[in-house]
């Protein structure tokens, strides 16, 4: 048996994308972790499983797994690599909706080329946030949101002066955000509308390249405090820009939230089940 994948990225943020449409994909966290591994299968950040829908509406469901082999809700910069996926194998219209653990993501391609597109999805409105939370060892005070995954995130004078792995680390693991621990994003305010973010991921353990919803976090964070008026434009630390629409609801918080940003096609081709499990 073989299975379809492209490699990919968005904004520098790489993934897997494998189709599975009779769900004979096996899952297990020692599986996804040989497939993410560098060396012994494609070297990814994140994998996604295409399946098919689960309700009514939707046209495909995606599975998200981080290289340690667990398996997260939700992927900002995945959601789009895996809506471009899906209409370039013929799964999706340009319009589309698919299912996600974290919910429903509403996707469209607003522009499209031979290997690249540009998507706009709709994100999980931030939920469970909390604010001035005092963790890590550099004295910075954080804001916790959920934007289909966790997100901790802190302003900063200069992100380049910022040590991610040490700081991100001892936030990441710290007990306000036990057992599940949460991603971690530096923040600098560059422009009335514009930021610079860097993310230490959760089940990459690392600092990555780009994280979607961190960006998203960082983002909405930025509007709901005053530090920046929507559409905010975030550059990552991979030097990719994502645009990120934040519409306030009654309460004054962010209730709408979009992001827009590329997709790109790296490479295609086929795996044997008998080597994932071999």
């Amino acid at each position: 048996m073989k299975y379809a994948f492209a490699k990919m990225h968005g904004a520098g943020n790489d993934f897997v994308l494998i189709e599975d449409p009779d769900c004979q994909f096996p899952l297990e966290p020692g599986v996804i972790r040989k497939l993410c591994s560098m060396h012994e299968g494609l070297g990814t950040e994140g994998l996604l499983i295409l399946r098919p829908p689960r309700a009514e509406g939707l046209v495909f469901t995606m599975l998200f797994f981080n290289p340690d082999g667990s398996r997260a809700s939700m992927c900002g910069n995945g959601s789009r690599c895996a809506a471009y996926f899906a209409y370039q194998c013929g799964l999706a219209p340009r319009r589309q909706v698919f299912g996600t653990d974290a919910g429903p993501v509403e996707a469209e391609l607003v522009a499209i080329g031979k290997a690249e597109a540009q998507v706009r999805i709709r994100m999980t409105p931030p939920g469970d946030r909390r604010h001035d939370l005092s963790v890590g060892g550099c004295g910075f005070l954080y804001q916790f949101l959920d934007t289909g995954v966790p997100h901790a995130v802190t302003f900063v004078p200069d992100v380049d002066a910022v040590d991610v792995e040490t700081e991100g680390r001892s936030v990441r693991y710290a007990e306000a955000f036990a057992p599940a621990g949460t991603n971690v994003d530096f923040a600098q305010v560059t422009g009335p509308s514009s930021l610079r973010v860097r993310t230490y991921e959760r089940g990459v353990e690392a600092e990555t390249a780009a994280c979607g919803t961190g960006c998203a976090a960082s983002a909405a964070a930025a509007v709901e405090s005053g530090r920046c008026t929507s559409p905010v434009r975030v550059l990552t630390a991979f030097g990719a820009e994502l645009e990120f629409v934040c519409e306030p609801g009654a309460d004054g918080l962010t209730a709408n939230l979009l992001m827009t940003g590329p997709a790109r096609i790296i490479c295609r081709g086929e795996l044997e089940a008998d080597w994932l499990v071999g």
